[in-house]
């Protein structure tokens, strides 16, 4: 997943995630609210209803207890008549505390009724006996006051159940409006939801996609890639790795990283391991005159380049180490360096160590001398024998002089049937001897009747002026007096005599 794609998708997740639960804040809010206003609402609307109800109730009472034409069958089971009682004020304030209210138009209009009636004169009816017959409610008809009263309270009842209807209605509207909205909260949190399991899972396939281009990536690095923890222990390689050491990753991950290099470097290694504190940085084979060598499954030594990085994760600390096989590398550059046939330096290899070695001698103030190398009547060899025969006796030359040099002695095939020798810290008597010991040696064991020529040239204190040209000139001129003075020896090359 290109990071750009990425993050606009992540920015556009933001920003319909905050939307969402904006416009989900809100729709909670209002819902709030009017839940919040229903409750006030049926709250003062019950406190109304309740109150009213109890007056009501009241009045009722006290007109049954005043009004022997107003006897409720609340009150009393049978119709009996009283004497008319004409003190009405107890049932005046309660009508006046039920005004104080919060009534409609019409309970007021019928509690206005109750209180004209209550204050017009009433007329008295007559006691009857408690032994006679029961009054009848048809044979005794209520009259029109009654009938008024009766329905002022009746509207009364009535309006006070209207408003219980309304206030069950409104209580329904509200509770549908809070249902409808909790369904648009519901649907919006679930279309989110589904949004962020959507988006989980594309950026989930975009990390899985992208672990598994690293984990290509990783075992395609033809160099060795290898992790391991501050003990050094081996936490995690490549392909390349378990090719370069031939063990198998499950090996690999049940060793330690100095068990990869050979045993006697080990103690070493493990401690300039932990004390390696620097970025990364790589260390070539023979820099800073130290090699870096592994070791095969087999127990080969394995010349290594290696690039070490020290990383913290949390508390702990890993190194990454990238390893190049040098083998391959090696091997070009001897072919590079070495002359195919002879396999000694070839004539580009040998002026560069003849340089370098006039730069040494040259810092340090030291002797260096140089020898030109020639076979007599190499020529006739060729002619006579073919140039296989030349070919052996080149070869044979070369591993003579590799076995009768120092070891700190160059030596380099010049052209055709001529070595160079560079011979540094020996002065010019010193390089002679070696020189004559040279020729005497190979006349005694070459198999083909051969002998050398060797022209020799040395400075005891090289200056600014001396160069390769100068040295091998000398050399030559030398060699070129050996020649003529009959062949099979060593000539020092002397100014005087040129």
């Amino acid at each position: 997943m290109h990071s750009r794609y990425f993050f606009t998708f992540i920015a556009t997740l933001v920003s319909a995630t905050v939307f969402a639960n904006v416009v989900m804040l809100y729709i909670s809010d209002d819902a709030s609210d009017v839940i919040t206003r229903f409750e006030q609402h049926w709250q003062q609307q019950a406190d109304i209803i309740l109150r009213e109800a109890q007056l009501l109730d009241e009045l009722e009472r006290q007109l049954s207890d005043n009004d022997p034409e107003h006897q409720v069958r609340d009150y009393l089971s049978e119709q009996r008549a009283y004497s008319i009682n004409t003190d009405a004020d107890v049932a005046l304030h309660i009508v006046m505390m039920i005004a104080e209210l919060d009534l409609s138009d019409a309970e007021r209009e019928a509690l206005d009724e109750v209180q004209r009636i209550l204050s017009e004169p009433r007329q008295s009816i007559p006691d009857k006996s408690l032994d006679t017959a029961p009054f009848k409610l048809s044979e005794n008809p209520s009259s029109p006051r009654h009938r008024r009263l009766d329905i002022a309270l009746q509207s009364l009842r009535l309006g006070m159940e209207a408003r219980i209807e309304e206030t069950k209605r409104q209580h329904q509207v509200a509770l549908n409006s809070i249902i409808n909205k909790g369904s648009v909260e519901a649907w919006l949190l679930l279309s989110l939801v589904v949004i962020l399991a959507c988006a989980g899972a594309v950026v989930l396939r975009g990390q899985l996609r992208t672990i598994e281009e690293r984990a290509c990536l990783f075992d395609a690095i033809p160099d060795a890639l290898l992790y391991c923890e501050y003990s050094g222990k081996i936490t995690r390689v490549n392909h390349s790795c378990t090719e370069l050491f031939g063990y198998s990753v499950q090996e690999l991950l049940r060793m330690s990283v100095e068990d990869l290099i050979p045993a006697r470097f080990r103690d070493l290694h493990s401690k300039e391991r932990r004390n390696f504190t620097g970025r990364a940085q790589m260390r070539r084979k023979g820099q800073n005159g130290l090699n870096i060598i592994g070791v095969h499954k087999c127990g080969d030594e394995i010349p290594l380049d290696i690039a070490i990085a020290r990383t913290a994760l949390g508390k702990e600390t890993y190194f990454v180490a990238v390893i190049r096989d040098l083998r391959h590398e090696l091997q070009l550059q001897k072919k590079a360096e070495v002359d195919f046939l002879t396999q000694v330096f070839n004539r580009g290899q040998i002026e560069q160590i003849l340089n370098d070695e006039l730069s040494r001698a040259r810092r340090y103030q030291r002797p260096l001398s140089v020898m030109i190398v020639d076979i007599d009547n190499f020529k006739i060899l060729n002619d006579t024998l073919g140039h296989q025969a030349g070919d052996r006796a080149l070869t044979e030359l070369s591993r003579f002089l590799v076995c009768s040099v120092r070891p700190s002695d160059g030596l380099g095939r010049w052209g055709g049937d001529e070595f160079v020798l560079v011979c540094p810290e020996i002065d010019a008597q010193e390089a002679l001897q070696m020189a004559q010991r040279l020729v005497r040696a190979y006349c005694e064991q070459n198999q083909h009747g051969l002998s050398l020529s060797i022209g020799v040239t040395s400075c005891t204190q090289v200056s600014e002026k001396s160069d390769l040209a100068q040295l091998i000139g000398e050399a030559d001129q030398a060699l070129y007096q050996a020649k003529s003075q009959g062949r099979s020896r060593a000539v020092l090359f002397a100014a005087d005599q040129h």
